[in-house]
């Protein structure tokens, strides 16, 4: 299993962060659902981090099947169209994103 996690390292304003949260969640998640050979979308909030560690705001995490799956996802028009609608909601967010490909283990 591959998954692909996007890290949202920074942050959003607090009287943001509601709107900015219910976006990514209602929007964006069930958007990214509907690209081509993806086995789930999950999102996840930072809580609490180590001191030192980087400020993850929050982080998406894509599965998929195979690198060839994913490659194929990331180039479908699917993918294309889901990016303008998630630059939309990205405004209030300041910082970057790192993409991490990941393989998990024991499966």
């Amino acid at each position: 299993m591959i998954i692909r996690s996007a890290l949202l390292i920074g942050s959003v304003l607090p009287e943001d962060q509601a709107g900015f949260d219910a976006y990514m969640r209602d929007v964006v998640v069930p958007e990214i659902g509907t690209y081509p050979g993806i086995r789930d979308v999950t999102l996840r909030k930072l809580v609490t981090a180590d001191n030192g560690a980087p400020p993850v705001y929050m982080q998406f995490d894509l599965l998929f099947d195979s690198l060839a799956e994913m490659d194929a996802a990331l180039a479908s028009p699917v993918r294309m169209a889901v990016r303008d609608r998630i630059k939309v909601g990205m405004a209030p967010f300041q910082g970057t994103v790192a993409h991490v490909v990941s393989e998990l283990m024991g499966d």
